[in-house]
């Protein structure tokens, strides 16, 4: 993904936007985060891991923006409002964003111990995000 400076009126923002407090969340996991994809016999759209991620999130709080699909499948990227999403633990994996690495398994598929999640909650100098 490339990373770019959110900008208001011209300036670097801040670290706060839209009236929320951001939370940058990237979920990796190997060949998962998939387009959805169209039937040519009947048409029916079957929905691929990047949406199946989106609903994921969604559970657990407000997103502000998501990423395109990563090129190579593997992560996805989403700004959520820090202040409403729920960041701990789940009802089986326990620890900072278990409920995220349930939700994930529940809607993707996999075992929670094969996503790796990193956040980012402000700003570097040059307006990007910097995700540990």
């Amino acid at each position: 993904m490339a990373t770019r400076a959110l900008k208001v009126h011209g300036q670097v923002a801040a670290g706060a936007f839209y009236g929320m407090q951001p939370l940058v969340i990237r979920a990796y996991r190997a060949n998962v985060f998939t387009a959805d994809s169209v039937s040519g016999t009947t048409g029916a759209i079957t929905e691929g891991g990047y949406s199946l991620a989106i609903k994921a999130f969604q559970a657990l709080g407000s997103i502000v923006l998501s990423s395109a699909i990563a090129t190579d499948d593997d992560y996805i990227t989403v700004i959520v409002d820090g202040a409403t999403f729920n960041a701990g633990g789940g009802a089986t994996t326990s620890g900072a964003y278990g409920a995220l690495k349930d939700a994930l398994v529940a809607t993707v598929g996999g075992a929670a111990g094969n996503y790796t999640i990193a956040t980012a909650t402000s700003l570097n100098s040059d307006g990007t995000w910097a995700l540990s």
